[in-house]
């Protein structure tokens, strides 16, 4: 490692440099904040302050503007029949925005009498999507079919369901250019939207469905403000952007979390996490979220609706221990099949290309996220299921990955495939890969990724106290197009208090006019870290500002230092 770098080899740089120190000051002034919130504003381009730091779900999303969703007004003679027949068959997603969908529908139509089926399927041997078998099955329970977070692309299947005589409604919003007409199809995503609503999650989608069918008094007298903690839950662990909505969504959403009438699954989940703390993004994002997906990604694809639509909280106690354990077994199986990589191999191409047929298919699309993360570049990992090769892939550049699947399925180059600009997933023989990938390299090959990492603001120690806390908690929630903010620390000196569990450190960091603060840098090799404090005196330190729950005590998370 050279010195001249970074600890961890990163090019630091501030993202908003030419700041106007006059603008900060005037709206630091007119709203009675910290300048330091002020300047976090401005970088966010936030015009409204008081809008955004008070973000009430009313002013965000009125129902002129739900309105607008595509087919909407068709979603009533659907659900009229549903109420008529008592019955309807869910077919939804495995993952987290999937099952926190079905378990909205679920409670709100139980209210009224409405038997409801839910079936997830196995990600391990039925994949993405509506597929016949599946399709089969629901329909002996009902002929009303609601699909919920995928299905948009199943043409076939949708006339499949049609000709059996079915009636068939779709809420998702994943990519869509083509639809079957007989099919309700609410997608913001779809060439007829005009609603701007495409940067929600299909959980927030299916709320909003409940809140239009109350408001036309198909529904009527019921309180769906209640499942906010779940829209809330399945915006985070979706990654969708935290715009107005989404934010509010979020910030409403924690507030029914932190109460007494949160979900029993997800209370029992918090108990089961050991978390003591008030609930954040933070946690449904990496506490709660990876355990409601350990089912799905293991082969019990129910576990994480069940868990979330329980009423019975022994049930659900019964079901987080589950849960818990397959979370433990799919953190095993992540840690080995990351170790057993060599990205040494992918170093002179745009991309990550992995593929072993042992691999776990549940476990690709972390993986791919991991490499990702790992060495900057989008990264696709594959294994075989049922003699097909399946995979997913993670980007974090400007190229769209999941319309670049759907057009690599046009072309024939793959046998399916789909998703968002970031994620996605494909189905292709094994024959296909070198074409795929060569199509993948020339696709990506002009895609420029950064090395660098970015900064919001230098501050000097004495400000890093309850107040900056409290600052960052009106910025708050953190997530998409809101990322939690990296502050600069300049010259300052770096004591080691204590390595514990031999890869994290406590650290003292304390500046020329002896102010001081702890730090915590997590997941650092010890011995690296000491061999690179002995070579200077004095740092820069990148870093976050959390509130230590341990200690109680406003505390450094350590990014970087230089």
């Amino acid at each position: 490692m050279s010195i001249d770098s970074s600890f961890q080899g990163a090019e630091w740089q501030s993202a908003y440099s030419n700041q106007n120190e006059d603008e900060i000051f005037q709206i630091a002034q007119k709203n009675n904040i910290s300048t330091h919130l002020s300047r976090l504003l401005i970088n966010r381009n936030i015009k409204s302050v008081s809008k955004f730091i008070n973000s009430k779900l009313k002013e965000n999303l009125s129902i002129s503007k739900i309105v607008k969703l595509s087919n909407l007004d068709n979603s009533i003679s659907f659900f009229e029949k549903v109420k008529s027949d008592k019955k309807i068959s869910i077919f939804s997603d495995y993952d987290v925005d999937g099952a926190c969908a079905a378990a909205i529908c679920k409670k709100f139509l139980s209210q009224f009498d409405i038997e409801v089926n839910v079936y997830i399927p196995n990600r391990l041997n039925e994949g993405y999507g509506l597929n016949q078998e599946a399709i089969d099955k629901i329909m002996t329970f009902s002929q009303n079919i609601l699909v919920l977070d995928c299905g948009s692309n199943n043409i076939k299947e949708q006339e499949y369901i049609f000709s059996r005589g079915g009636k068939i409604m779709i809420i998702d919003h994943h990519e869509c250019e083509v639809f079957f007409d007989q099919a309700i199809v609410v997608n913001p995503k779809t060439p007829n939207d005009h609603s701007n609503l495409d940067d929600l999650c299909a959980t927030a989608l299916t709320f909003l469905v409940m809140v239009y069918l109350k408001h036309e008094n198909v529904f009527p007298n019921v309180d769906v403000l209640q499942y906010l903690d779940l829209v809330a839950l399945a915006t985070i662990c979706d990654l969708v952007p935290l715009s107005d909505v989404n934010r509010s969504f979020v910030k409403q959403g924690l507030k029914v979390i932190n109460s007494d009438n949160v979900n029993k699954g997800i209370q029992t989940l918090i108990n089961q996490s050991k978390i003591k703390q008030k609930i954040s993004e933070y946690h449904l994002g990496y506490i709660l979220g990876p355990r409601i997906n350990a089912g799905g990604r293991m082969g019990e694809s129910i576990l994480g609706f069940n868990i979330l639509s329980s009423e019975n909280i022994h049930q659900a106690l019964q079901l987080a221990q589950i849960i818990e354990s397959h979370n433990q077994n799919r953190q095993s199986i992540q840690a080995k099949i990351v170790k057993s990589i060599n990205l040494k191999e992918s170093e002179d191409r745009s991309i990550n290309f992995f593929f072993d047929k042992k691999w776990h298919i549940g476990i690709v699309g972390i993986i791919a996220g991991r490499l990702m993360r790992l060495n900057n570049k989008p990264s696709f990992v594959m294994t075989s299921s049922n003699d097909l090769i399946v995979g997913s892939g993670r980007s974090l550049g400007e190229k769209n990955i999941g319309q670049l699947m759907m057009i690599a399925a046009e072309k024939g180059i793959i046998i399916k495939g789909g998703g968002h600009a970031k994620a996605c997933g494909f189905t292709l023989r094994e024959d296909q890969i070198p074409e795929f990938k060569n199509y993948l390299y020339e696709e990506t090959k002009n895609i420029f990724i950064s090395n660098a990492k970015y900064y919001e603001s230098t501050i000097d120690l004495n400000v890093i106290n309850e107040q900056l806390l409290n600052d960052l908690d009106l910025l708050s929630p953190f997530g998409q197009k809101n990322p939690e903010p990296i502050f600069k620390a300049e010259n300052v000196k770096i004591d080691i208090l204590q390595i514990f569990k031999n890869k994290h450190a406590k650290l003292k960091i304390f500046d020329d006019l002896n102010f001081e603060c702890e730090g915590i840098f997590f997941d650092i090799v010890s011995e690296d870290l000491k061999f690179y404090l002995d070579k200077k005196s004095n740092f820069d330190c990148y870093f976050k500002v959390k509130k230590d729950t341990y200690s109680n005590k406003t505390v450094m998370h350590i990014e970087d230092i230089h």
